[in-house]
């Protein structure tokens, strides 16, 4: 590779790059699908239902949570058009707040976020299996982490092979898991048209206290994250096709259509289950289709949810190595990791490290909730600097093509940084054992950033500040100091 290709390849307003551009716009807009479809529709609908109370505050935490996703999701189109490259939100906080933020981002991602994922929706996927498998056999919990383990070292398999044949697993998965749910959609309303199961809609003291938007702001917890998800098309940004046009609207139309599911979906557990029968339920999903059509319905939906957390973690095998990847090529991290495969042209070394990451955490995963907790907190640190940056980006590059603009801007990323904040202060006050877990990580990195830079200025490899560096705000998108 010549030093113009190279300087290309690491400028990261351009669209250079030594990975294969294999997926399309269908398979990028499944990309967000699948990645935000998965265990959180399962198993945050009882969650929400617990806290909340009463069906219509249950179904208003889901619409408020699209919302927010939507004003976040198309700053995250801007930026994702802006910069089209391997890493998506790594990219974007070193361009926007230097390599420091950026480090962060990654540190978290992989003490915390990535493997964590990975890890437990393969649990959620081999649990389902067990409902399967335990009418004939005894289950135990060795042979539920096996399955897991077999199931993700199956996906990164198929991704180090390519991105292509991932991206054919991404669509097959995210077109089965969602006709899957508006089957069951169909079912509810077809079988069950009487709206007594939605009393009450609203609580007979309707006097907002702290106390209740306390639990609310815990219900929206883990309603937003059942939409977590949305940016995944930004991570691979290098292997789509024409990624400055199907990056922004694989975001916008992948969360509208997921957003549509999510909404049909609660109301047809609400209509079958009623908001104290969702609230109870340990398998929401499958006992709405065994009080709908019986055990065939059971089956099904397990069948369904199966198939669900399997793309899921397929997605994780997707969007999560680029993070590594992009790290790694900045020299943020073990230069091994951000070695292209000569034959597939995949981030194999990435793959493979996420992969093993991942096993490690399903022999040795806690509680899913508190992992789902401890995350949060740090997530939304980032979703905040990300959105934030566009303001950034509008001042420090102005002139730059931006082939999709936020629709709605200022307001829309406003309103999501001001909701973040409020979201983000509530949760810490709300869950402060298990957010704080997570915001300790995330800040145990900035040691670990200085001894990363310190190691490699000993081995001479050090850059100079200065372009593309991002050592301060808005310098590391090229500007000269």
């Amino acid at each position: 590779m010549s030093d113009a290709q190279r300087d290309a390849r690491s400028d990261s307003f351009g669209e250079e790059t030594e990975l294969k551009r294999d997926l399309g716009p269908v398979t990028a807009t499944t990309v967000i699908i699948g990645g935000i479809i998965g265990s959180g529709i399962f198993a945050g609908p009882a969650i929400v239902a617990g806290y909340v109370g009463t069906s219509g505050w249950n179904l208003l935490v889901w619409v408020i949570c699209a919302f927010m996703a939507f004003c976040g999701a198309v700053t995250f189109a801007e930026l994702g058009g802006l910069m089209p490259r391997s890493g998506g939100v790594y990219v974007f906080l070193k361009e926007a707040y230097g390599r420091l933020w950026a480090f962060l981002f990654g540190w978290t991602s992989l003490l915390v976020i990535r493997p964590c994922d990975l890890a437990a929706i393969s649990i959620v996927f081999s649990t389902y299996l067990g409902y399967f498998v335990s009418q004939y056999s005894p289950y135990p919990d060795w042979a539920m982490r096996g399955v897991a383990i077999i199931a993700l070292i199956i996906l990164a398999f198929i991704n180090y092979l390519g991105v292509r044949f991932g991206g054919l697993v991404q669509n097959l998965s995210s077109f089965l898991k969602v006709g899957g749910l508006l089957l069951m959609v169909a079912l509810a309303f077809g079988i069950t048209p009487d709206t007594s199961n939605f009393q009450p809609v609203w609580p007979s003291d309707s006097t907002l206290t702290i106390g209740f938007l306390s639990m609310v702001s815990l219900g929206m917890m883990a309603s937003f994250g059942a939409y977590d998800g949305w940016d995944g098309s930004t991570y691979v940004a290098e292997e789509i096709k024409n990624p400055r046009r199907w990056v922004p609207l694989s975001i916008i139309l992948g969360l509208a259509i997921t957003t549509v599911v999510y909404l049909l979906v609660n109301s047809a557990y609400l209509l079958a289950l009623s908001n104290e029968g969702v609230a109870q339920s340990e398998r929401v999903a499958s006992e709405t289709m065994q009080s709908l059509v019986g055990p065939v319905g059971a089956a099904f939906i397990a069948a369904t949810a199966m198939i669900s957390t399997f793309g899921t973690v397929n997605a994780g095998m997707l969007t999560g190595p680029r993070v590594f990847f992009a790290m790694a090529r900045e020299k943020m991290f073990f230069s091994w990791v951000a070695r292209v495969h000569p034959r597939y042209r995949t981030p194999a070394n990435a793959v493979v490290f996420l992969a093993v990451v991942g096993i490690l955490n399903i022999i040795f995963l806690g509680d899913w909730g508190a992992i789902i907790a401890a995350r949060t907190g740090s997530l939304w640190l980032f979703y905040i600097t990300t959105t934030f940056s566009v303001f950034i980006f509008r001042r420090t590059r102005p002139d730059l093509p931006r082939p999709y603009r936020t629709l709605g801007y200022p307001v829309t990323p406003a309103i999501f940084v001001l909701i973040g904040v409020i979201f983000f202060v509530s949760i810490v006050i709300s869950d402060p054992g298990n957010t704080l877990i997570g915001l300790t990580i995330t800040s145990l990195g900035i040691p670990a950033y200085w001894l990363w830079m310190r190691k490699k200025r000993n081995e001479g490899s050090e850059e100079e500040p200065g372009a593309g560096s991002g050592e301060e705000p808005g310098e590391g998108s090229g500007k000269d100091r």
